[in-house]
């Protein structure tokens, strides 16, 4: 069933030191690419991969919901194909000497989709709603280390933090939707408001429909979004049952692979009209041990000794097909700026695995692995790696299968023994190692690490957010790292590395963002790229 937008009520569903970058500026457009040569893209048309929730700032988890919501909704600062933070709804910030209080410089003339104006009330107002409602915003926005948001005259905002947070700009003034108080402000479940003014934003695109059922998500150019008129005009993100074929037969104008492609997949596209950008990874998958159940992998030697008997290597040669890294146990990809590469490793080695599961007196009990059968990265290829090298070495498992929603429920709810799952943000910075594995860490979603605690790391995570001076931060985070390495609370398998392949005549500015968008999304999907039509800056191209 397909929903128009006036029907929707019936439908249910990281820059890496900010503190360095205290103020900011538009940056200057480079030159237009060559081709296409049109003024504007008509029609651009993407897989759309399923149904990944309705596209309000409340009605979604994973990167992919975010990607579609972030063409309604803005933030007060975003991210270009440099990497560096531009402006957004925000013109310029600064931060304050004793580092607490970000100040925001509002854009004039921004109006809602429904005409009426964006002020710095609604900002505030956006800000204090997050915090009224802990556990509504999605886990990236980091709203709890906000104390809170006034208003400096009619054009400004003032963010007060808790505590000086060295990763402020990224995983949160890049990632925290702002949306209208006067729609808002008497909504009480706020992720299961779907009336139709849930979606209405100050972005570039309106959206014109989406279906559940179907996966499919429409939008329409915003001819009153502040920057212009955007480059492309109609997004659509379309059902497909095999994305290669459908780029082949002109169904869709460009898809993405976090691995899992091989040369001979990409070889037919690496000439014109079509094109291929690739990049490291910084989506990865991961074998979550559960700390707080009363099992045999609150032994450490347990779960180092299924280190050394899963083979990465394998993964990354049966699984990606060569085209990503094996998971590092220090959990940071290299891809990122952070990445220790001197952490103590775990080298396929099965007389190592059977002597410390015997030194760890292990009695046989079987240990459950969750795992979705029909996960993106072909996961029963990855539990079949896993299961025979346990067997090899005499730990039962007992496998348990889930469909991906419940994968993630159980996260969140801390529901499992052993779990295989995966998730993106992971070139981002690094306060994602505070946020996954500190005790008592706030953070919402499927990539906490349940039941584990460490003092040292817990002191090296908390000391670090607020370091400005870069080595003294990285010393840090690599000790971060090793500690990770040696108690093992999740055993990164792999990092998938990620390819965007396209039709260049239909629309040629394709890039993966360093770091992310949105807070980390290692997705090719970041808007600013739709609406401006080039790598950099805010001029949309074909415009002067």
């Amino acid at each position: 069933m397909s929903n128009k937008l006036t029907s929707l009520s019936s439908i249910l569903l990281v820059a890496v030191l900010a503190l360095a970058a205290c103020t900011g500026s538009p940056a200057e457009a480079p030159a237009a690419p060559t081709a296409p040569p049109s003024e504007h893209v008509d029609v651009l048309r993407l897989p759309g991969g399923g149904y990944w929730g309705h596209p309000s700032p409340f009605g979604f988890d994973r990167g992919p919901g975010y990607t579609r919501a972030s063409l309604i909704f803005d933030t007060l600062v975003w991210r270009d194909a440099s990497g560096e933070t531009i402006p957004w709804l925000a013109t310029d910030w600064s931060l304050s000497d004793d580092g607490l209080t970000w100040t925001f410089t509002l854009r004039d003339g921004v109006t809602w989709q429904d005409g009426e104006p964006l002020t710095v009330d609604d900002v505030v107002f956006s800000i204090n709603y997050y915090l009224d409602h802990p556990g509504s915003a999605w886990f990236m926005s980091q709203v709890n280390e906000i104390a809170s948001a006034t208003a400096v005259g009619d054009n400004q905002v003032a963010i007060r933090l808790a505590r000086p947070y060295a990763p402020f700009i990224q995983t949160t003034a890049e990632s925290l939707f702002i949306f209208p108080r006067h729609i808002w402000e008497n909504v009480t479940d706020p992720r299961a408001y779907t009336e139709p003014d849930a979606f209405i934003g100050s972005g570039a695109y309106e959206l014109v429909e989406f279906s559940q059922e179907e996966g499919t998500y429409l939008f329409e150019a915003n001819p009153d979004f502040f920057l212009g008129m955007p480059y492309v005009r109609r997004i659509e993100f379309v059902p497909t049952s095999d994305d290669i074929l459908a780029l082949s037969n002109g169904d869709v104008d460009a898809f993405d692979k976090f691995g899992g492609v091989t040369e001979e997949m990409l070889t037919p596209f690496r000439q014109e009209p079509f094109a291929v950008e690739e990049a490291p990874g910084e989506w990865g998958m991961f074998l979550y041990f559960n700390l707080e159940q009363e099992t045999p992998l609150q032994d450490v030697r347990v779960r180092q000794a299924i280190a050394y008997a899963v083979d990465r290597q394998a993964m990354v040669d049966r699984v990606l097909f060569g085209f990503g890294d094996a998971g590092t146990p220090g959990f940071l990809p290299p891809a990122n700026p952070f990445y220790n590469p001197d952490v103590p490793d775990y080298v396929f080695d099965l007389e190592q695995a059977r002597s410390l599961l015997e030194e760890a007196g292990y009695d046989g009990t079987p240990i459950e692995l969750a795992y979705s059968p029909d996960w993106i990265m072909a996961s029963a290829r990855v539990v079949e790696i896993i299961e025979a090298g346990l067997t090899e070495i005499g730990l039962s498992l007992e496998l348990v299968t889930m469909d991906q929603a419940t994968i993630d429920a159980a996260a969140r709810e801390g529901t499992y023994e052993m779990m295989i799952t995966g998730f993106g943000g992971l070139g981002s910075d690094p306060d994602q190692l505070r946020r996954n594995f500190a005790t008592g860490s706030p953070t919402m979603g499927f990539s906490r690490a349940d039941g584990y605690t460490n003092p040292a790391f817990d002191a090296l995570a908390e000391a670090q957010v607020a370091m400005t001076d870069a080595d003294e931060r990285r010393e840090a985070i690599n000790q971060m790292q090793e500690i990770l390495a040696q108690d093992l609370p999740a055993l990164p398998l792999y990092y998938t590395a990620r390819v965007v392949v396209y039709n260049a005549d239909v629309f040629d500015n394709w890039h993966f963002t360093p770091g992310g968008f949105g807070g980390g999304i290692p997705m090719p999907y970041n808007k600013h790229q739709f609406i401006v039509g080039l790598p950099e800056g805010v001029m949309i191209r074909g415009s002067e």
